[in-house]
């Protein structure tokens, strides 16, 4: 009797530190900014899981489990992340974390998850910190900044046939290691930045960069900002007359809320992307599953919430009906150049290498043609 008592605890025990799984339940938490400055990425991108786990559990869950999805909004504040995701992990005793939002937020709970082998399935961040090192727990999904500075350049360089390239970035982490791979892309074709601008995170006017910008007499300017900030400077930028360079922004702007408040501005702008979408195409499974459940068509954030609720969902998939953590982190090794609604070639591999948690390693260029986002570029590779 004793034996079976102390057996009991010690399978209470593991149930309270690593989550529950029943034979009917799936839970899953997530930390969203579902208020403040940034929620207007984080409601749509709530909205994109909510529908692909409503569309799952309305197909009969996986191997008959329903996933019960628990939110947390974190306002984008990191210091309020580490809370959230604590109470997610040792109150309601999720499975995994999937879909948070921010890269403070990111990075600020990142050992916490991975030291407490909770699962970590997509981030809405850039930065390589999640991905490099590997990290057992943690599976990034969308390109790094790392990745993308390098191909912006490579971009600018062979397509464009840029010759005298100006970085403008966040004076941030984030804005850091993309100027930081831009510039070793440039080194490798054997060419330097004519200008680094560094941008305040906060700044709203640019006069003082423009006249930077002006004298280095650029015909290309990767901009590495996030909206509205870069709503704001491309329209500036043109006012003072930098009209005829190419402009390239980093993929967090290829939504249309980048046209629709720059205006104008927008028309021959590029950006960056990854998501494996066709916006114009209404008939897409992707679309119809969102507007089963939401009257009306998602933007890019709503489709990135559905990559990572599908990407998690795979790895479940995958992991088979008797369902453990390290049967899902197995299964989510097994993932190599797959495709799912809204996803296109996601892949991981066993912490065997140091690509084994890149995720995402290809992009294709959006162009604002006639106040609309167009393709612009076949898939373009990272050049290692």
């Amino acid at each position: 009797m004793k034996k079976l008592l102390f057996i009991f605890i010690i399978f209470t025990l593991n149930l309270n530190i690593f989550g529950t799984i029943t034979d009917n339940e799936i839970k899953v938490g997530s930390f969203q900014a579902l208020s403040g400055p940034v929620a207007f990425i984080g409601q749509p991108m709530t909205n994109g899981m909510k529908a692909y786990f409503n569309y799952i559990n309305d197909n009969g869950g996986i191997y008959g489990r329903k996933i019960n999805f628990i939110v947390a909004d974190d306002q984008f504040n990191p210091a309020k992340t580490t809370v959230e995701v604590k109470r997610l992990v040792e109150n309601d005793k999720v499975f995994a974390i999937v879909g948070g939002l921010g890269t403070p937020g990111c990075l600020a709970v990142m050992k916490y998850l991975n030291d407490s082998k909770i699962p970590f399935v997509y981030q809405g961040s850039g930065s390589s910190l999640l991905a490099i090192p590997p990290k057992k727990y943690i599976f990034p999904v969308q390109p790094n900044y790392t990745l993308e500075g390098n191909i912006v350049i490579n971009h600018l360089i062979k397509d464009k046939h840029a010759k005298k390239i100006a970085i403008v970035y966040r004076n941030a982490d984030d804005g850091k290691e993309f100027l930081n791979s831009a510039k070793k892309a440039l080194e490798k074709n054997g060419m330097e930045p004519v200008v680094n601008i560094a941008i305040n995170p906060t700044a709203n006017d640019f006069s003082t960069e423009m006249t930077k910008l002006i004298a280095a007499r650029p015909d290309s300017i990767a901009v590495m900002l996030f909206n509205p900030q870069t709503i704001n400077f491309v329209k500036q930028a043109k006012q003072y007359g930098l009209k005829n360079q190419n402009y390239i922004l980093t993929y967090a702007n290829a939504d249309i809320t980048f046209i629709k408040y720059a205006g104008s501005a927008a028309e021959n702008v590029e950006a960056m992307a990854w998501v494996d979408v066709d916006f114009s195409n209404t008939d897409l499974q992707v679309f119809k599953i969102y507007q089963k459940y939401y009257k009306e068509l998602p933007n890019a954030y709503a489709i990135a919430g559905m990559i990572a609720a599908e990407t998690f969902v795979e790895g479940l998939k995958r992991a088979g009906i008797n369902l453990t953590t390290e049967n899902f982190i197995m299964g989510m090794e097994s993932i190599h150049k797959w495709n799912g609604v809204a996803a296109h070639e996601i892949t991981y591999d066993k912490l065997n290498n140091e690509n084994s948690r890149m995720g995402k390693e290809s992009m294709y260029v959006l162009k604002v043609k006639n106040g609309i986002w167009v393709k612009a570029s076949d898939w373009i590779n990272y050049s290692k």
